[in-house]
């Protein structure tokens, strides 16, 4: 398993899942970070003009047996990516996205309560019958719209989990937005093409923040260089190093207990599988949940030559809380080294969870 953490040497630009064309949609917005097949499709880029230069671009066989085929993940398992950063010290650390079960408390935030039972005279349009409230009804402090969402490190993430205050690092400290604007070509011509203007929106990180990805399944990597990464193919330099692991899941999960979604996930049924049997050996039972408003995406086969259908993600950040049987467990996927919590995606990333109490 190699760790890779690239910085940016210019702005980027993630593509969202809303179509774009200048003349037709005139802004294209960037989402940050981006999503695990992103960072696929660039690791196995440069593995085929970089490392396995002796495998032909005309030849699909070879290709498919470097690196995996056009729709599929071949050998390759990867975890993430996160949001990273160097420490003064010189190490690297994740930041994980901001819990969605997380509310302010004085310069930090703090996890809402434990889901409980609701009083009789509570009405909800909630789809399943023992589902609980997350609620706070004592708390004085509101969130406010300028209240800036927190990311946190690991340490942080643990005790978050154990509610416990904790200060994290304000978005805008790890990277701010930036539009620009420019007009579309006739690239036969070489002219301008009248009402064609456009805007695009870049994310520039701040010195020292980058992004981290664990792969395994693509050997002969250099220690170090250079790989385009998202739209434009704006260069990222990279860099293998030693990180913490992700923390692992006990064999038999507690009574009580909490997933936390490090990277985006995909279910079946919009926001959970339609059983959760796929996902656990025992029987479990959802209690709460937190979840934000879906993240559609899709992509491009340049294999194929056509756009791949659009998914839509539960976001990084959301949280569900479940009752246990003795002995459940958490359902392991061949090859991965780190928890998933996805019915789609787990080998390249989707879906990477930390368990916590409730």
């Amino acid at each position: 398993m190699r760790a890779l953490f690239l910085e940016p040497l210019d702005v980027w630009m993630f593509r969202d899942g809303r179509p774009f064309d200048a003349g037709q949609a005139h802004r294209a917005e960037s989402r940050f970070p981006p999503l695990p097949t992103t960072l696929q499709g660039a690791l196995r880029a440069f593995h085929l003009a970089v490392v396995r230069k002796d495998v032909p671009f005309d030849d699909a066989a070879a290709i498919e047996q470097a690196v995996g085929p056009a729709d599929g993940w071949g050998s390759l398992r990867m975890c993430g990516p996160f949001v990273a950063r160097r420490t003064a010290d010189g190490r690297v650390e994740r930041l994980f996205p901001p819990p969605a079960d997380a509310v302010p408390s004085g310069a930090g935030i703090a996890r809402l309560p434990a889901p409980v039972t609701p009083p009789e005279w509570l009405r909800t349009n909630a789809p399943l019958p023992q589902f609980f409230p997350l609620w706070d009804d004592e708390r004085e402090e509101k969130a406010s719209k300028g209240e800036p969402l927190r990311w946190l490190t690991l340490d942080e993430l643990w005790a978050y989990l154990d509610r416990r205050v904790v200060e994290g690092c304000p978005e805008g400290a790890i990277w701010q937005r930036e539009v620009r604007v420019g007009i579309a070509q006739d690239s036969g011509l070489r002219v301008t093409l009248e009402g064609r203007y456009y805007e695009a929106g870049y994310v520039r990180l701040a010195p020292g923040y980058g992004l981290l990805v664990e792969f395994a399944g693509l050997e002969g990597w250099p220690e170090r260089g250079l790989l385009a990464l998202g739209g434009e193919r704006r260069s990222a330099s990279f860099e293998t190093v030693l990180v913490e692991p992700l923390p692992q899941v006990a064999d038999a999960l507690p009574e009580r207990f909490s997933v936390y979604l490090a990277t985006p996930a995909w279910f079946e049924d919009g926001w959970r599988p339609r059983d959760w049997s796929v996902l656990f050996e025992g029987r479990v039972e959802l209690v709460a949940a937190a979840v934000p408003p879906y993240e559609t995406a899709g992509g491009f086969s340049l294999a194929a030559k056509w756009h791949r259908p659009a998914r839509r993600f539960v976001p990084a950040g959301s949280v569900y809380s479940f009752r246990a049987e003795p002995e459940t467990r958490l359902r392991r996927v061949e090859g991965c080294w780190w928890p998933s919590f996805t019915q789609w995606g787990a080998e390249i990333g989707f879906g990477v969870a930390v368990i916590g109490a409730w």
